[in-house]
């Protein structure tokens, strides 16, 4: 029998021989869809962490989970049977062709909230705490990983990963300081003005990605989806020369605990995205998009089946967040110094005319694109950076853009040869000017040297978008 989300929200689940870690029998009753008591907040794992007891039994229930899955790879209520429905609809090889594949289209940000929300009923259900829910990592303000995620010795650090020894970069997490528009979103994603991409030309431009399927059998990374989802996955995971760490693969990326707390953030920026009736009345209202059903499976191995239409009221779900600001409030701006030996030399170069004529009226943008790029042959991410054609060799340029190659499959995921990006404010700077075009990975190794192959490509060009 499959159940619905309504289903799980009503059962008595009940796990054999498995007591939560708080004492509390795992069999209590799961709140009842549709009565909708107060939803629980979802919090900033700064704050959850201050909770000794909630951050004991959340890590008691990963820790089961895990032991489960040593003993038995595939018990449904192990760590490894949880992470598998992530390898199952996210690392199928071929780019975005495959019909399985929930990235790179508008599946992307509803299946991965329903999935936090599945795994975080498991843990809740576990640990015996009705109160848990997963915390996300506000990386815009905590630009390395989390104290809790990090601690040697415990279950949410158990996970490979070649971190680098430095924090995330503006560019990685999409904060655009020269942009006095677009810094002042905190996230440059968040100034996409819709949802869905009616052509492959808009993907780059929406907030939530293209039809699967669609006329055209063309599929790419949405704005958020682009960046900064792709550059966190790829600064936790890493790589080194024994391969890539579980958060730069996504077959393995759902191994590693915090995953679901980057992804509990971005899903947040969708929801403050939301704000904003206008943008999120551009969702789509089509059966195609609102009655499409996600299938996972719950602790007996039943599966458990939650809809489009079902994600798009979080409190349906049973959760809201304990904010919708992108830096945390109160917290200091965050001031990272763009040093540059995080980044190697530029595996791209080219010059390109700026027009003389700056910016229109209205929300006319200049935007850069790289055509025809080839696919990489490894795991990396790569900032690109402009200056004027005369700046001195060793000026580091203007940030205005960032872009990740993680695998998929088994080989690198890359659905599009066309690359885009927002340079309107240096564009203004240095109209009628040329510009010197630089893409110069960041390091993403633990240790070890890092050298990368040129980045092949048919040509850049600036282009004028409404």
């Amino acid at each position: 029998m499959t159940m619905t989300w309504a289903t799980l929200h009503s059962r008595r689940t009940v796990i054999k021989g498995a007591i939560g870690v708080a004492g509390a029998a795992t069999a209590a009753p799961l709140l009842v869809f549709g009565q909708p008591a107060a939803p629980r907040i979802r919090q900033d794992v700064v704050e959850f962490a201050k909770d000794a007891t909630k951050l004991a039994n959340f890590e008691g229930a990963l820790q089961e989970m895990m032991d489960r899955s040593r003993t038995n790879p595939g018990d449904p209520r192990g760590w490894l049977a949880n992470a598998k429905a992530h390898a199952d609809f996210c690392a199928t090889p071929g780019g975005g062709g495959d019909p399985r594949q929930i990235h790179f289209c508008w599946w992307f940000l509803s299946w991965h909230r329903a999935y936090i929300s599945v795994t975080e009923r498991k843990i809740r259900e576990i640990s015996g705490d009705q109160s848990f829910t997963y915390p996300y990592w506000n990386w815009s303000s905590d630009r390395r990983i989390p104290q809790a995620f990090a601690r040697a010795g415990s279950p949410l650090a158990a996970a490979i990963r070649f971190t680098p020894p430095r924090p995330l970069d503006d560019g990685e997490v999409d904060f655009n300081p020269d942009d006095p528009v677009l810094s002042r979103l905190g996230v440059t994603a968040l100034a996409a003005t819709f949802f869905e991409a009616k052509t492959p030309g808009q993907i780059r431009r929406s907030f939530g990605g293209i039809a699967r399927p669609n006329a055209s059998n063309s599929f790419n990374v949405s704005r958020l989806e682009g960046t900064p989802h792709g550059p966190v996955h790829v600064y936790v995971g890493g790589d080194s020369d024994e391969g890539a760490g579980d958060m730069s693969d996504f077959e393995t990326a759902a191994r590693d605990p915090i995953f679901f707390a980057h992804h509990g953030n971005l899903d947040r920026l969708w929801e403050i995205w939301r704000k904003d009736p206008a943008r999120k009345n551009t969702e789509p209202t089509s059966d195609a998009f609102k009655n499409h059903k996600f299938t996972f499976t719950w602790l007996d191995g039943t599966p458990v089946q939650v809809s489009v239409a079902e994600t798009l009221n979080t409190q349906n779900l049973g959760y809201t967040y304990d904010n919708l600001e992108v830096l945390r409030p109160g917290a200091p701006a965050v001031v990272i110094a763009q040093a540059g030996d995080n980044r190697l030399a530029p595996v791209a170069r080219d010059t390109i005319q700026v027009p003389l004529t700056p910016q229109g009226a209205g929300d006319e943008r200049r935007i850069l694109e790289i055509t025809d790029v080839e696919r990489p042959d490894r795991v990396m991410t790569v900032g690109v950076f402009v200056k004027p054609a005369n700046a001195p060799a060793d000026q580091q340029g203007i940030n205005v853009g960032t872009f990740a190659a993680v695998k998929s499959g088994g080989e690198i995921a890359w659905p599009s040869q066309t690359l885009s990006f927002d340079i309107t404010e240096a564009a203004n700077r240095f109209a009628g000017q040329q510009l010197t075009v630089e893409l110069i990975p960041y390091r993403i190794r633990a240790q070890g040297a890092e050298n990368y192959p040129p980045l092949r490509y048919g040509q850049m060009r600036i282009v004028t978008e409404q």
